[in-house]
């Protein structure tokens, strides 16, 4: 039975004491990606006795898009014609 789209979350769980996070995920893409982060780099990346992905923690990044003015965005312009 095939999970609907709210069912396919992906779970991130870390604490204080521990350097790696665990991430338990039924995202095909992020799968794929911790597949091969998992073969590439396997001192950083490997799964737990349940199959969730175990990552060091210092990659869990909040990242949010910055919002900017119109003003903002004609400064930031005028800065990098500056700079050519």
């Amino acid at each position: 039975m095939a999970l609907s789209l709210s069912e396919r979350e992906t779970i991130i769980n870390f604490n204080e004491a521990e350097s790696t996070a665990s991430a338990y995920t039924h995202n095909g893409r992020l799968t794929h990606r911790m597949e091969h982060l998992e073969r590439d780099r396997p001192a950083e990346v490997n799964r737990d006795y349940n199959g969730d992905f175990l990552i060091p923690k210092k990659w869990i990044k909040i990242n949010p898009t910055r919002i900017m003015s119109d003003e903002q965005k004609a400064k930031c312009g005028e800065l990098l014609r500056s700079l050519k």
